[in-house]
């Protein structure tokens, strides 16, 4: 029953194992195998170099008992290059000794070098490959995950990724290191040899239970670090509110819990790996002992290849040791590259086409009978479209006004594509937008929002990311059609000023200004303003709008806004309210 119940085991921590496994070898492909041959080539010549030994501690000791094939060899090669002096063997033995050793560090040199780039490369395609699933994943899947959850996985799991890899390494390295040393081993005295390793593979058996508690170990470090992440984020985004009311002492104390339990995890992984250390030690003390003690008091082995052999047990003890310690950081490590697998997974679809050629998607866009409802288990859920059919014209400057949670956003989100209608068609130019022809679509429209996202970098380079070819003269344009040009000027660099995270530096109507700016320097077939203009004053809204109305060419701008007097400003105007579309006679009588 004990035995069925460690198979058990044995079988679900392989279970766990072998995805990661399988994923870096798949990652390695051939250069695994040149760098299995450069880790195999350093073991080779570090026995060749025990070896060696054998015959320097004959000549050093004048032990005429010594008998093998290793003393053999090396009396013909004395007698061939007729050295027959013990310093003159000596010598030469010592040279071979010196030159072998320098072979094997430059060995060993180049194959850690080719270790790290396996290792580092291995880290940056899963954390590339997250990014990608992530890029190519459905919004409504992205909306759905927690940010926490996203900046551990590319920080705190992809670092123990990288230690779990480097681990891996480090234990096939000792691995090839045993092999070549357990072999040289029995070369020299195979009963002796098989006697202690059968003791060695005895304890090394009952080490499972150990790499099962490290797995769960793991597991709670990895919900702990999470946890910390999330804690940490709420703390900062409510911050200000919490402070406001006195109640920032709940997020302090929630945060140490987290901290506490995280730190028992931590200390209780190192707390085992320093008891199986101990265990190994002692083990390999006791065995190397028993070793010397048959094997001189019993076998009459000469103390040459004693020494040797002795010196061979005492230097596997190093890679058996790491072996085993690593093997608990793996399994330690395991659920970090769980979790990833798991996100991939969840967000795992077809790659986003390519546009193909296909380029100036234009002409009118048309919504037939679309329904997009956000919770679809419940029927009576107002939350989206329902039913909705429009037709908004090439050029058109659309008004969309109407109550806060009645579908206007969902509606902008199903226009630019980052929704798919659950029942019905968004078409352009008479085709659905699907495909390459979606993936052409978004690359010639500007979505501009309530609360625009700037990065903690340069006004520049927030104007740049939306076109990285547009000159200076079209940069200083853009911010001089939404009057941003002379506070740009005022500031101390100029556009090369940084706006902050998210642009907190600014004021929400200087944020908005710049993100105007940088939808404009798209030069988009669709301008969709989302609230886009809130938060500047309504004179200076009204100006903007108006000269968003006078281009020529005009692209199809839909703005969403709750101010009649920028309604009016519009084409035609809409209104959306619990999912439903209505069409005022002026645009001026649109919903605020």
């Amino acid at each position: 029953m004990a035995a069925e119940q460690e198979t058990t085991r044995f079988a679900s921590l392989w279970r766990s194992a072998a995805p990661f496994f399988s994923a870096f070898a798949s990652y390695a492909g051939r250069r695994g195998l040149w760098v299995t041959l450069w880790v195999a080539l350093g073991a080779i010549l570090e026995g060749f170099g025990i070896v060696l030994l054998i015959p320097i501690l004959a000549v050093v000791t004048d032990s005429g008992t010594t008998k093998g094939w290793i003393h053999e060899l090396a009396l013909k090669l004395f007698i061939a290059t007729s050295m027959t002096t013990r310093l003159g063997q000596l010598a030469a033995l010592l040279a071979a000794f010196a030159t072998l050793m320098l072979i094997r560090a430059l060995v060993i040199s180049a194959r850690d070098t080719m270790l790290a780039r396996l290792q580092m490369g291995f880290v940056d395609d899963r954390r590339s490959r997250i990014m990608h699933a992530l890029a190519a994943a459905r919004w409504d899947q992205v909306m759905a995950l927690r940010h926490a959850r996203i900046t551990h996985l590319l920080s705190g799991d992809i670092q123990r990724l990288s230690v779990a890899s480097h681990v891996l390494q480090q234990c096939a390295v000792a691995l090839v290191m045993l092999l070549v040393q357990c072999a040289l081993a029995f070369l020299l005295s195979p009963l002796l040899t098989g006697i202690t390793f059968a003791l060695l593979i005895a304890a090394a058996a009952t080490m499972t239970p150990m790499l099962i508690r490290s797995r769960n170990l793991g597991r709670l470090v990895t919900r702990g670090h999470l946890a910390l992440a999330n804690s940490a984020g709420q703390f900062l985004g409510g911050l200000k509110l919490a402070v406001a009311q006195n109640l920032q002492k709940s997020f302090v104390d929630e945060f140490d819990a987290t901290q506490t339990a995280l730190r028992e995890s931590q200390i209780g992984f190192i707390r085992q790996q320093t008891l199986a250390r101990t265990i190994f030690i002692t083990l390999f003390a006791l065995v190397g002992a028993l070793a010397v003690f048959v094997g001189y008091g019993i076998y009459q082995i000469p103390p040459s290849i004693l020494i040797a052999l002795l010196l061979i047990f005492a230097r596997i003890s190093g890679p058996a040791i790491q072996i085993q310690q690593g093997a608990q950081q793996l399994a330690q490590s395991l659920p970090a590259f769980e979790e990833l697998r798991a996100l991939e997974t969840e967000l795992e679809q077809t790659a986003p086409l390519p546009s193909n050629g296909v380029t100036g998607v234009n002409g009118a866009i048309e919504l037939r009978a679309v329904n997009y409802r956000h919770t679809r288990s419940d029927e009576d859920s107002e939350s989206g479209l329902n039913g909705v059919s429009l037709t908004i014209e090439e050029g058109e400057f659309l008004g969309v006004g109407g109550p806060s949670g009645g579908g206007k956003t969902t509606f902008a989100d199903l226009l630019v594509g980052l929704l798919t209608p659950q029942q019905g068609l968004v078409m352009v130019g008479g085709k659905p937008l699907a495909g390459a022809r979606l993936t052409a679509w978004r690359n010639a429209i500007a979505y501009v929002s309530q609360d625009p996202f700037l990065f903690h970098d340069t006004v520049r380079r927030n104007l740049l990311w939306a076109n990285p070819g547009a000159s200076e003269s079209e940069i200083w344009a853009a911010l001089a059609f939404v009057g941003a040009d002379d506070f740009v000027r005022r500031l101390e660099s100029g556009l090369d000023t940084i706006v902050g995270e998210r642009g907190t530096l600014m004021s929400g109507g200087e944020r908005q200004r710049i993100a105007l700016a940088r939808g404009l320097l798209r030069k988009p077939v669709l301008l969709v303003l989302d609230e886009a203009t809130n938060a500047i004053d309504i004179k200076s809204e009204h100006d903007i709008l108006g000269r968003l109305a006078k281009l020529s060419p005009r692209p199809t701008i839909v703005m969403i806004a709750h101010r009649r007097e920028s309604l009016a400003l519009c084409d035609r105007a809409v209104t959306i309210d619990k999912g439903h579309l209505s069409v005022p006679a002026h645009p001026e009588q649109a919903a605020p």
